[in-house]
């Protein structure tokens, strides 16, 4: 279920057949490929640049010019004015002077997706167990093309991260635990367009963007069945992943538990936070059977 969902997602990025556009600048986003299972006439272009518009929005710019709208997107600015204008009406984002920022409305684009597969309702008490067992925050999430979204979440109201993570987060799947605990069980295939994507992300000196060196990761994160990631995706921050097991033996989601450098060291990761882990892996994964998930 969670794989199909995610699939969903992204399939509103895909575009088909439309004519290659002159570079605004090197924060343009770039399209996803088009699926050739669904037809030309079939895809609402409109819409997809609608939701592409939507995705600018994060921490770092939570708000937005229609200048910045269009360079981002790739639309003219009159198309992202009417964009924004739009999504102003519909409740989406509320306009600040020159400026647009979203407006708590859009979460029900998020919570629409957890409400109808239930999943922050079956797994969180199993994270909140894990939670009392670490004193450290659990997350469940899930993969989507490039990242791992955050699904689910108990807090141990310890600070973890400088950055927000909540519900609904993205992070870079390359550079997170959850993301190569997911990326390492997925076919060849998949590893391989995202590998051959450039520039791969890098958020920290240490991050590892090198296609060979992260192969290498994968093939060991494979092997092991659990990923230690410290610092890449976070100054001073390290996580341990393991993944969660659903109907027919398949890999649907992973967890983790992440802790500061200063409270903990990579032994303790191992070696008292892996095991619980695993403890409240094993549990939400019969949870997941059980569903038919």
């Amino acid at each position: 279920m969670l794989e199909k969902a995610a699939g969903r997602a992204r399939s509103s990025k895909i575009k088909k057949g439309e004519p290659a556009k002159k570079s605004r600048g090197p924060n343009r986003s770039t399209a996803a490929p088009f699926r050739t299972s669904i037809k030309r006439s079939d895809y609402v272009s409109a819409f997809a640049r609608g939701l592409d518009l939507l995705r600018i929005f994060n921490h770092e710019t939570p708000r937005v010019s229609v200048a910045m709208a269009a360079e981002r997107t790739g639309l003219s600015r009159a198309a992202a004015r009417r964009f924004l204008l739009t999504l102003n009406e519909l409740g989406y984002v509320q306009a600040e002077g020159e400026l647009f920022e979203l407006r708590p409305t859009v979460l029900e684009l998020g919570f629409a997706y957890v409400s109808t597969w239930r999943t922050a309702e079956l797994v969180t008490p199993f994270l909140r167990e894990g939670v009392r067992a670490m004193n450290e925050n659990v997350s469940f999430g899930v993969l989507d093309g490039r990242d791992v979204v955050y699904v689910a979440r108990a807090e141990a109201r310890r600070l973890v991260h400088s950055l927000v993570i909540t519900v609904g987060s993205r992070v870079p799947a390359l550079l997170s635990a959850m993301g190569r605990v997911l990326l390492a069980n997925q076919p060849q295939s998949v590893v391989d367009s995202i590998l051959d994507q450039a520039p791969l992300p890098r958020l920290t000196p240490a991050s590892v963007n090198d296609p060979a060196q992260l192969r290498t990761i994968l093939d060991d994160v494979r092997e092991k069945g659990w990923c230690l990631v410290t610092d890449e995706f976070e100054q001073g921050v390290m996580s341990v992943s393991v993944p969660i097991v659903g109907e027919g033996n398949r890999i649907i989601a992973a967890i983790n538990v992440g802790a500061p450098t200063t409270r903990a060291t990579a032994a303790d990761m191992v070696q008292k936070f892996l095991p619980a882990l695993q403890d409240v892996a094993r549990d939400i994964s019969k949870v997941a059977v059980m569903q038919g998930m």
